[in-house]
């Protein structure tokens, strides 16, 4: 496996990637109010979607809640509705950032545009110290804001006469909580968490909660090695899916080995991911490149890394876009190939690997003969003629 030390991928404290890298290198828990989790991530979000969406679609959350129940005009009415279980002050309820996924605050609006007490489960919570008044929820963030909307925006009470159902578990383990909380998430009032905010839990459960989980265990390793290349995970609900280190495809995150994640990360920055996102087929295409090298035993150097990504910047830009003129080449050399070698099937060319990564290694083999290059797995003939790759 390539070295982490001293490889010359020095990390700038400024990069938007190191901000958002950072968020997992504090091994405390980052405690906060309903009201302060709202706001932070409110005043995150561009100017215009703070303004427009966000303003409008609360109003409009606001008045289905209304129109859906017309005989509720105070928390007292409501309350008489919810669930019976533990009832404590809204104000003693605090949010672990670090244990909850990003706020979705459309989210939050939903449940109150769409509100049924029937359908509400009570905030999972711990006492982490039993000497005060606070109670951390693990599990129901996006449930508890939708209540505090409700109870400030709708009925204009102060959270601190308002009381709301709780279930409090008598542990410490915060492991044990996070993997029920990534275990159990789904549902009508639990949006189903995608592979990203797993990833991001498991994360915080190896660095905060010493979690010895194996599969955590080796997210987090490939976490470390993101971070090292000053590149970070992200998903395009984040907002910030196109900022310069951006990753958002999870699927070969969680499929490469740590070794081959390493070859690409040290890739991807050859080819200039520092200042632009990582392109979906781009990690689509080089993730199987590389896994293909460690199938297949190839020696994979930094030498042999920074040759490949010369010839990608050369020949294509390095650009695996679906229009990009690799994939045009591509095409071009399957169709030739298609009518000297199949008859009575007309050709369909695919922009994914079963067809774009024969173009790829023929093309890396003609401009790198010194190396050895790993055949595909896929089930498909092709292989292109010299005279139909880049000059």
């Amino acid at each position: 496996m390539l070295s982490l030390a001293n490889n010359g991928q020095a990390q700038a404290a400024s990069t938007y990637a190191s901000q958002r890298n950072a968020r997992f290198n504090d091994e405390s828990s980052n405690i906060l109010s309903v009201e302060d989790r709202w706001i932070s991530t409110y005043n995150n979000l561009p100017t215009q979607v703070q303004q427009t969406a966000v303003t409008n679609t609360l109003a409009s959350a606001i008045d289905e809640f209304r129109r859906n129940n017309p005989t509720l005009t105070s928390w007292a009415d409501l309350k008489a509705l919810l669930p019976e279980a533990n009832d404590k002050p809204m104000v003693w309820i605090k949010i672990d950032a670090t244990m909850q996924r990003l706020l979705k605050m459309f989210w939050s609006m939903d449940i109150v545009g769409g509100f049924n007490p029937i359908k509400l489960v009570p905030i999972q919570v711990y006492r982490p110290n039993p000497d005060e008044d606070i109670y951390v929820a693990w599990d129901g963030q996006h449930t508890l804001v939708a209540l505090w909307l409700i109870a400030t925006q709708v009925f204009g009470e102060d959270p601190t006469n308002v009381m709301i159902p709780v279930n409090i578990y008598k542990t410490h383990q915060k492991a044990e909580m996070r993997d029920s909380f990534v275990g159990h998430n789904g549902g009508e009032y639990k949006e189903t968490l995608d592979q990203y905010d797993k990833i991001e839990q498991m994360i915080y459960g190896v660095r905060i909660d010493n979690s010895n989980n194996p599969e955590w265990v080796v997210i987090e390793q490939k976490q470390r090695i993101i971070e090292h290349y000053d590149l970070f995970l992200t998903k395009k609900d984040n907002g910030d899916a196109e900022q310069p280190g951006a990753i958002s495809r999870m699927q070969e995150v969680q499929k490469l080995s740590v070794e081959a994640l390493g070859w690409l990360c040290e890739y991807l920055v050859a080819v200039g991911c520092h200042s632009r996102a990582v392109e979906e087929k781009e990690m689509v295409m080089m993730s199987y490149f590389f896994d293909r090298c460690r199938a297949a035993g190839i020696t994979v150097t930094k030498q042999f890394i920074q040759d490949i990504a010369i010839v990608a910047k050369r020949h294509w830009k390095a650009d695996f876009s679906p229009f990009s003129i690799f994939w045009t080449r591509a095409s071009i050399a399957y169709n030739v190939w298609h009518s000297q070698h199949v008859t009575g099937v007309h050709a369909r060319f695919n922009k994914e690997p079963i067809h774009g990564y024969p173009f790829l290694v023929e093309q890396f083999k003609k401009d790198l003969p010194q190396y050895q290059f790993p055949i595909s797995a896929n089930n498909s003939n092709f292989v292109p003629t010299t005279e139909d790759l880049f000059i």
